[in-house]
């Protein structure tokens, strides 16, 4: 058995003594055949498998099986190997190192494999690749959400689906009801990690993490739809929120508006809700408008899985019958299409005019504020640029990549302009 210590990147090279040639002879390194590297180069002589091999701790007891484990960390070690570093130590020696059978090892080897970064040779041993496919269009796309409707969901479908058919890629929607465990949703990607990538779509943070801890040890690339998750290194695209509220109170203020109600319609636990929330406060705060007498915060109250059109349009009714007529806003700021159109059927119902009584602005864009009347003045969210990132992310096999996709503003019959005193 070869000595931990003596392992070099070509095992399975043949070696021999330095030819003789002479006083000018030159020597060879027994392993690589080509000439030793000089002093100022010694650091890309001196990798060491054992050193950084014996840096792997497996957790037998976390529930997450060891060839998923070794696999990952394997993963990690080879992405941080050398350029010169051509091949990965043999079977035996990672069996010595890392304690394990050589079944799990073969099993996180053929994963690698199949992820493309490494390739098995019968003769020549395990060839490090470094990822031959990265860049290249992926295979497969599948998306993990709700099975909950909504316009915004279908816009963003079909938005990634328009994107992955362009490039070549087949997207497939892998939903999950209230309660369902999201494992069940694991077993249903049909394709390895080097045939295509993951997205998570309005998942709970925790079931996020959890499926991008798993899914990202198995090689699989993954992005999440939504703000960065504090404590989780995966990939994410959003919009921002910060530059939607900028945007919409702009335009409110700019056609007169001083009195506005910010109608929070949304999952109250839902990071982008109390974003959302907060910019709007902060960011009227900057204009000068007083809070709460200028810029007030409506909460609906709702949480994931309710309606919330239909409670926004409750919400709405209430407020507007008991808050005196001079104190009512003159626009009403929805926190998302499905806010904004239950405010206005719910305005309608009690003989409210929109946008002659009060003005409505929406936030998302989805084909929901054009089938209504008014149609409803909008930020919109740019799909085409989304999806693009979305599957950039993917393609490239980002690490840790976050992006921030800023609004367009989108005219419409639901907002009017207040005309300004005349001075006397």
């Amino acid at each position: 058995m070869v000595s931990p210590s003596a392992i070099s990147l070509s095992d399975t090279a043949v070696s021999g003594p330095a030819p003789e040639t002479g006083d000018h002879s030159v020597t060879t390194n027994r392993n690589t055949g080509r000439p030793p590297l000089p002093d100022g180069n010694r650091d890309r002589k001196d990798w060491d498998w054992e050193e950084n091999l014996r840096s792997i701790v497996l957790d037998r007891d976390n529930g997450i099986p060891l060839h998923v484990q070794l696999r990952a960390s394997l993963r990690r070690v080879i992405r941080s190997t050398p350029a010169h570093v051509e091949k990965l130590t043999p079977e035996n020696t990672l069996i010595d190192l890392l304690n394990v059978s050589q079944s799990t090892i073969r099993r996180a080897l053929d994963g690698l494999a199949e992820e493309g970064l490494i390739r098995r040779k019968r003769a020549l041993g395990t060839l490090i690749t470094r990822r031959a496919r990265a860049g290249t269009s992926l295979d497969h796309i599948a998306v993990i959400a709700p099975n909950f409707p909504g316009y915004v969901k279908n816009a963003h479908f079909g938005a990634m689906s328009t994107q992955a058919s362009a490039q070549g890629s087949t997207l497939a929607l892998i939903a999950f009801d209230k309660g369902d465990d999201w494992h069940v949703c694991k077993r249903q990607i049909t394709f390895g990690p080097s045939e295509g990538g993951v997205i998570f779509y309005g998942n709970t943070h925790h079931t996020t993490i959890d499926l991008h801890n798993i899914l990202s040890q198995e090689g699989y690339r993954t992005v999440h739809v939504g703000l960065p998750i504090p404590g989780c290194p995966c990939n994410s695209v959003g919009i921002s929120n910060r530059a939607f509220i900028r945007t919409g109170l702009s335009r409110l203020l700019d056609a007169g508006h001083r009195r506005i109600l910010f109608l929070a319609g949304e999952p109250e636990e839902v990071p982008e809700s109390i974003e959302r929330v907060r910019y709007f406060e902060e960011i009227a705060a900057e204009y000068g408008l007083a809070i709460p007498t200028q810029a007030e915060v409506l909460h609906v109250g709702i949480h994931q899985w309710e309606n919330a059109s239909e409670a926004s349009a409750h919400a709405i009714n209430a407020y507007w019958q008991q808050c005196p007529a001079a104190h009512r806003p003159t626009a009403i700021f929805g926190i998302s299409d499905g806010a904004a159109t239950g405010a206005l059927f719910g305005l309608i119902r009690i003989g409210v005019r929109v946008p002659d009584d009060v003005s409505i602005l929406s936030y998302d864009g989805s084909e929901l504020t054009r089938i209504v009347q008014p149609k409803l003045a909008t930020l919109v969210t740019p799909m085409d640029r989304f999806a693009s990132a979305v599957m950039n992310v993917l393609n490239t096999n980002a690490q840790n990549q976050q992006i921030l996709i800023d609004p367009e503003f989108r005219d419409g019959q639901s907002l009017r302009a207040i005309p300004r005193p005349t001075p006397s």
